[in-house]
């Protein structure tokens, strides 16, 4: 699986300066900032109760309760809530609009975050806000599969910042979404010698040379992307993949399965692994994982091949 930075890191905005604020509530956010890093969650949530009263740190407060019920609590209906509170009290920032579209491409809601994005334009004032409102706009139409609309929200993202890392590292992806391999290898190689221990670059140097049938190349990037990341379920995978194209299956299902016990829901993970099953001539465990990775999305991600196959193979 190729991957690319599909969002902008979530946005908990200082929003605009209050003037009159107490020193106590400073005193406060600083704590609940540094329960955060910490991973005390719930301690956070019991001071942000009370800073929602304070009108000089509400739209604030709301905006860091949404990060906190989407990412840590798994209550993702409040987030939207807490985002929808905040957009009430500063209807004319861009941050909770970049936020909650975040919260929808992590949701699978891409037309829901395309919408947003729109909105989030309109209010936009700065550079680095639209840089951010393209990268993610463009993460969007990836998700959608429009893959021409995704380049064009890169290329305004490039020319508002040339040099931004996640931006080129996308548009390489989707130029190889487009049958631009060497244009993509380019950029590729260009940002591997930029950060030779990026893992994301490592990974898409070798989903490319996969795509070339390249499998031994494929091999050599994947085997030194885990090397640096032993627990990426994504390098994991896709070195799983690279060994099941080179004969060596045990390992395959070995990496594969290890990496769907780190992240479940990959779809793509279920697709290899009914590859290796079918390989292995256990056609009943191919089709289950087939099934499960047509459960998950895949079709809708990455296309009809899954669906051939259970048709193909499978009662």
């Amino acid at each position: 699986m190729r991957e690319t930075f599909l969002l902008a890191a979530l946005l908990v905005t200082g929003g605009p300066v209050c003037y009159g604020q107490s020193d106590a509530a400073q005193r406060e956010w600083d704590r609940a900032a540094k329960l955060d890093s910490s991973g005390k969650h719930t301690q956070v949530m019991k001071i942000l109760d009370g800073l929602v009263e304070n009108p000089a740190w509400a739209y604030r407060a709301h905006m860091m309760r949404a990060h906190q019920y989407f990412e840590h609590l798994e209550r993702y209906q409040d987030a939207f809530s807490e985002i929808g509170l905040a957009m009430s009290l500063e209807p004319d920032s861009i941050d909770p609009y970049i936020n909650r579209s975040s919260f929808y491409l992590e949701s699978g809601m891409p037309d829901r975050a395309l919408e947003d994005l729109d909105q989030a334009l309109k209010h936009a004032r700065e550079a680095q806000d639209s840089l951010t409102v393209f990268l993610n706009k463009g993460s969007a139409l990836t998700m959608v599969r429009r893959f021409k609309e995704a380049l064009f929200a890169y290329d305004h993202a490039l020319a508002i910042d040339s040099m931004d890392w996640g931006t080129r590292s996308n548009k390489a992806a989707i130029l190889d979404e487009m049958d631009r391999a060497d244009e993509a290898k380019a950029i590729y190689l260009k940002l591997h010698e930029e950060k030779p221990d990026e893992i994301v670059i490592l990974n898409n140097l070798g989903f490319q040379a996969s795509g070339r049938n390249d499998h031994a190349e494929a091999l050599r990037w994947f085997s030194e992307a885990q090397r640096l990341a032993p627990d990426d379920p994504v390098v994991l995978n896709n070195l799983g993949y690279a060994q099941l194209r080179t004969g060596a299956l045990n390992d395959a299902q070995r990496n594969v399965e290890r990496s769907i016990k780190l992240y479940p829901a990959n779809s793509y993970a279920h697709r290899n692994l009914g590859l290796i099953w079918k390989e292995k001539k256990e056609m009943d465990k191919a089709c289950s994982s087939f099934e499960r990775a047509l459960q998950l999305g895949f079709t809708a991600q990455y296309g009809p091949e899954v669906e051939q196959w259970r048709k193909e193979y499978c009662r």
